[in-house]
C-alpha cells in the first residue's frame, strides 16, 4: 500500500475520532487484519482486503457517533 493512501486512511479516522482514538482504531484493525507486516508489504488483494475492513469500520463508527447524537437530542427534548 502506498504510505500517501494510508497516511488519508489514517486522516479520515482521525478527524472523524480525534488525534489517538483515529490512530489506534486504524492500527488495531490493521494488527488484527495482518498481524505485524509492514504497510509496504500489503499490496493487491491485502490491500483491498484492508481498505474494505476499513471502510466498514469507518461508516459502524459514523452509525455510533449519529446514533448517540440523536439520543442526546431526544434526551434535551
Amino acid at each position: 500500500m502506498e504510505i500517501s493512501k494510508w497516511n488519508n486512511i489514517m486522516k479520515s479516522f482521525q478527524d472523524l475520532m480525534g488525534w489517538q482514538k483515529g490512530m489506534t482504531e486504524v492500527l488495531v484493525t490493521k494488527k488484527l487484519a495482518f498481524g505485524r507486516k509492514g504497510i509496504e508489504e500489503i499490496i493487491g488483494r491485502e490491500e483491498k482486503y484492508l481498505v474494505h475492513i476499513l471502510r466498514k469500520r469507518y461508516r459502524d463508527i459514523t452509525e455510533e457517533i449519529e446514533y448517540r447524537e440523536a439520543q442526546k437530542l431526544k434526551k434535551e427534548e
